[in-house]
C-alpha cells in the first residue's frame, strides 16, 4: 500500500490538487479535532464506500495509521480504488508536525 508523509499531505493541500482526504476514526475522536475531510468511521466503510469516488486520489488517515492502512487495503481490493494512500502517522503526526492547533 502506498504511503505519504504528513509533509506530503500538506503540500497536496496547499497545491489545491483535487483529492479526497478520508478520516476513518470514530466519531468521538473526530469531534476532538480534525482536518477538512470526509469522515466515515472504519466500521461504516463497507456500507458507505460507494459515497467515495474511486477514480479520485484518496488519502486515508486515522489517529496513527493502522486503521487507515486496513481501510485503504479494503477499498483497493473491494471497491477498485486505484489511487489510494495511507497518511503515515495519521492525525497525531499531522497535529505534532504541521498544525499544533488540531487536538487529538
Amino acid at each position: 500500500m502506498k504511503e505519504i508523509t504528513v509533509q506530503e499531505l500538506e503540500k497536496a493541500i496547499n497545491s489545491k490538487t483535487e483529492f479526497t482526504l478520508l478520516d476513518v476514526r470514530e466519531n468521538y475522536e473526530y469531534k476532538i479535532g480534525h482536518l477538512n475531510c470526509v469522515h466515515i468511521p472504519m466500521a461504516e466503510i463497507p456500507n458507505r464506500a460507494e459515497e467515495l469516488d474511486n477514480d479520485k486520489m484518496t488519502y486515508v488517515m486515522c489517529k496513527t495509521g493502522k486503521r487507515a492502512a486496513a481501510v485503504a487495503n479494503f477499498l483497493a481490493t473491494n471497491f477498485k480504488f486505484n489511487e489510494i494512500a495511507v497518511v503515515c502517522g495519521g492525525v497525531e503526526a499531522y497535529a505534532n508536525e504541521i498544525d499544533q492547533s488540531i487536538e487529538v
